[in-house]
């Protein structure tokens, strides 16, 4: 479901297992090799590693309810999954799928809100996101891992079924229709953003003084650290994954990062990426190859994540510039680093050679 991704956290002089595509930098000291730190209950802090979502996740806690807000948190994660899962049978959403076409589809009123949101997203950023690329995805094999490369004539036959302006909302009713058979929808792209702020509230519903969370690609940290300092957050390097491009000093916030080396495969030499461009049904041909969100809102770093990725560099950086609600750190091809003047000063690459690009809200 979505994006997967590898990656480290990064604990003070020390490296402690895998986790997701970003990078946390913490103030605890590490309990071994393991990904997961100490966990006794004189360190007041909790920490859970697992799988769901087709990735690797971590969920932290600190503070006397850390252990009840892990386990809330992982809880949620699977809830959310059983909902929003195209791959599992009796969700809404492989319902929806088998209805194209035959019926409108009753589903509960957060599935409803979540494709309604997705399906505006689609809109706004002229369906660089898009929510129904499912069948494409499924003829390229990314959905199931059996990999291939379709021929032009195969595309072409499924990509009229990519359309989210199709999509029958009914808000009433709550139902959702896709009108012609074949249409199939895809949340993946922004359900781990909806999954980090669903699990934050709900971990804090607990006596807990922060929180961490890395879902995949998507990387949420909140609360107040016991020594004070703000929040450290790395970003995972394109080049070299289990390295980092630069490190972001934040406040509680969501981070997401889209690149085509989380998911690809190769045929002939050729790598073929995940992230496929809606509007020709083949993987976005970017000049971009990371793009990071960071937001308040996962759901909006999530979509826009990928759709800035399939926008590319000018592109992205217009739409950051006519919006302004969000930051980010992008790198090109070139290996050229682009942010936003708000985060001068928070981001600092770990290559100091690497140029780094200011772009002004206001445009030059």
């Amino acid at each position: 479901m979505g994006k997967f991704a590898r990656a480290r956290i990064l604990w003070p002089r020390l490296i402690c297992g895998l986790t997701s595509a970003l990078l946390l930098t913490l103030t605890v000291s590490c309990a071994g090799t393991s990904g997961t730190a100490d966990t006794s209950a004189s360190s007041g802090m909790k920490s859970v590693d697992f799988f769901a979502m087709n990735t690797y996740m971590t969920i932290t806690a600190y503070g006397p309810g850390a252990a009840d807000a892990v386990a809330a948190g992982e809880a949620r994660v699977y809830a959310i999954e059983n909902e929003f899962s195209r791959t599992i049978a009796d969700s809404p959403i492989k319902k929806i799928e088998e209805n194209a076409g035959i019926s409108p589809v009753v589903v509960s009123q957060e599935v409803f809100d979540l494709i309604r949101e997705a399906v505006s997203y689609s809109s706004d950023t002229s369906d660089a996101f898009d929510l129904s690329i499912a069948p494409i995805m499924d003829l390229w094999g990314f959905t199931d891992s059996n990999y291939r490369v379709p021929t032009d004539a195969e595309i072409d036959a499924v990509l009229p079924l990519v359309a989210a302006d199709r999509i029958v909302l009914d808000s009433k009713a709550l139902t959702v229709y896709l009108p012609e058979p074949g249409m199939a929808i895809d949340l993946g792209g922004i359900a781990k953003g909806y999954t980090s702020d669903q699990v934050q509230g709900e971990m804090q519903k607990y006596d807990i003084t922060a929180g961490m969370l890395s879902l995949g690609g998507n990387v949420a940290v909140f609360g107040d650290k016991s020594d004070g300092t703000r929040w450290k957050v790395a970003i995972a390097d394109p080049d070299n994954p289990t390295s980092y491009l630069g490190i972001l000093t934040t406040d509680a916030i969501s981070v997401i990062t889209s690149g085509g080396y989380e998911r690809y495969f190769e045929k002939d030499g050729k790598r073929y990426i995940h992230i496929m461009d809606p509007a020709t049904g083949k993987p976005a041909e970017s000049d971009l190859v990371s793009v990071t969100i960071i937001t308040k809102d996962g759901v909006q770093g999530d979509a826009l994540s990928t759709a800035l990725f399939v926008m590319g560099r000018e592109k992205a950086i217009a739409y950051y510039r006519s919006h302004g609600d969000f930051l980010f750190v992008l790198e090109d091809s070139d290996g050229v680093i682009y942010i936003p003047s708000a985060l001068a000063g928070d981001f600092v690459a770990s290559d100091t050679g690497k140029e780094i690009v200011t772009v002004t809200a206001e445009g030059t």
